[in-house]
């Protein structure tokens, strides 16, 4: 069976197909969103005001570990967004297969028997040491369809 995947640019306020993705930062916190024409103006209009009285800051070149790290990051959250996207599709369209009876009935018509024994699981324990300064890398969560 082919398969085929589409993954739309979509504006982030009200899902609308998106033009381009704007970056701002407020208390050194940075943020992205994808914006239509017509909200990325609206969103330009409103911060003139407070961009014609701020000081620039310039770039900082010391930290390129930071800078790549942050790409990274930002790159492995368009591919998570994208995998959520995708899961998302495969389950409206699987759901929209189903007769009308299975997608409104999600009961159980055997509820789970009283549980009669617990198990404890002992934590794991770290074995290297502990680095502070660096976090460890995390591989992104894989999503599947039904």
């Amino acid at each position: 069976m082919a398969e085929k995947t589409v993954v739309e640019f979509v504006d982030d306020i009200d899902g609308s197909p998106a033009e381009q993705t704007m970056t701002f930062s407020v208390e050194g916190v940075v943020y992205e969103i994808d914006l239509n024409a017509h909200h990325a103006q609206h969103l330009r209009d409103l911060l003139q005001r407070y961009i014609t009285h701020a000081r620039r800051e310039p770039a900082h070149r010391g930290n390129r570990r930071a800078e790549r790290e942050q790409r990274q990051a930002r790159e492995t959250n368009k591919g998570l967004t994208a995998q959520i996207r995708q899961a998302a599709q495969r389950t409206r369209e699987h759901l929209s297969h189903q007769p009308a009876s299975e997608q409104t009935d999600h009961t159980d018509p055997n509820p789970p028997a009283e549980i009669t024994e617990i198990t404890v699981v002992e934590p794991h324990t770290r074995k290297e040491p502990r680095n502070p300064q660096h976090a460890p890398e995390l591989a992104p969560p894989q999503f599947s369809s039904i």
